[in-house]
């Protein structure tokens, strides 16, 4: 056992030393190769898909500033979207109102896309704030039931209650290198 260990351990020197160059003041400097440069990069948001279908609801068409579902702007900027929606909840009371509401992920609901009965489809356009803070955010929906749609954004959600990953429609990125013509 301690033969395969003493035998790694120069293994694993002769290979960082097939790694280093000499800096030209004689002093070796370490490598790095590209697959672990590329492991040390922030990872990107996967890309939501163009149909969610979740519950009650598919949402379709997500369109951030009129680039897609997926878009770069700078913190605190207002983003205006818009998206196509078909809702039939089986379960849902007839007696109250359903809303679908849409914000971001582990933030805040921001807009209620639809304030009706149990079935619906249409278009809807509304307006999501982009926090201050540079990070990346995921735009998501939550089916509910409430009195009107200012009960159902009370309602909302926050970090704690946030809608699930299957409800991701669209990905911002808050960076203060997103050039000026994403931002509205």
């Amino acid at each position: 056992m301690q033969k395969k260990l003493v035998l790694c351990v120069v293994s694993m020197m002769i290979s960082a030393c097939s790694d280093m160059e000499m800096t030209g003041r004689n002093e070796p400097h370490m490598q790095t190769p590209p697959q672990m440069l590329a492991q040390t990069a922030e990872p990107e948001l996967p890309p939501p898909p163009p149909v969610v279908n979740y519950r009650e609801a598919t949402l379709t068409n997500l369109s951030l500033n009129n680039t897609g579902n997926q878009l770069v702007i700078k913190p605190g900027q207002s983003i205006q979207a818009k998206l196509d929606y078909d809702f039939h909840c089986v379960k849902c009371n007839q007696t109250s109102n359903s809303q679908i509401i849409v914000g971001l992920a582990n933030r805040s609901a921001q807009a209620c896309i639809y304030d009706g009965g149990s079935r619906a489809q249409g278009t809807a356009n509304f307006e999501l704030k982009v926090p201050a803070k540079p990070g990346k955010y995921e735009v998501r929906f939550r089916i509910l039931q409430a009195t009107d749609c200012t009960e159902a954004l009370k309602a909302g959600w926050g970090a704690d209650n946030s809608p699930s990953r299957e409800t991701t429609i669209g990905n911002i990125i808050a960076s203060k290198k997103a050039d000026n013509i994403n931002a509205t």
